[in-house]
């Protein structure tokens, strides 16, 4: 289970997959194509070179494991510890100086996320050391309609380019172990000093 930190794992980890995977092609020169995060402050300021971008537009609460508890691994027998599950939605954007650029750093992105659908522990332990050994992070395209990827790129005022929507679940959150309660008060001891 992750800690706090388990989102920035996840897109991290998602930044270093493609970085580690961009042919030589796209990333030499004269195309010398970058990956990156980006966050709103980026895509407001008009996207410039050739990039491909993932930026996190929402995270939602996974429904189907929102009151999940999950047993302890190893020696903890401290109890189910609870989690909150939730479910990273991203959009990969391709910027490029060329419409060719622009396709083969769209379409590569794509495949290799439908060959590699799944981030695990190693990509993700140098970030967060929490992430536990069996956490697999399902990366899928989502349905998004026109109008909604449109209304966000509306938001930020800037040029519209190649944009497809994926969904990364679930990143388990740890949460704070519920309070236990202890036998009731019977005696009660109180520092006394000399009078």
């Amino acid at each position: 289970m992750a800690s706090y930190k388990g989102v920035q794992g996840a897109l991290i980890a998602l930044e270093d997959f493609f970085k580690s995977r961009l042919p030589a092609d796209l990333s030499d020169g004269p195309t010398n194509a970058r990956v990156a995060l980006l966050g709103s402050f980026d895509i407001a300021n008009n996207l410039s070179g050739n990039l491909l971008g993932i930026y996190l537009h929402r995270i939602t609460i996974d429904d189907h494991g929102r009151a999940r508890f999950f047993k302890p691994l190893g020696t903890d027998n401290s109890g189910p510890r609870p989690e909150l599950p939730v479910n990273l939605h991203f959009l990969l954007i391709a910027n490029a100086t060329s419409a060719a650029i622009e396709a083969d750093l769209m379409s590569w992105a794509i495949v290799e996320l439908a060959n590699h659908s799944q981030l695990d522990i190693s990509h993700v332990q140098d970030i967060d050391d929490e992430w536990g050994q069996a956490e697999v992070l399902n990366i899928t395209p989502a349905d998004m309609s026109t109008e909604d990827l449109m209304r966000i790129w509306d938001v930020f005022e800037s040029p519209y380019t190649s944009t497809m929507a994926y969904t990364a679940k679930t990143v388990r959150l740890r949460l704070n172990p519920q309070r236990s309660e202890g036998p009731d008060v019977v005696t009660r001891v109180f520092p006394g000093g000399r009078v």
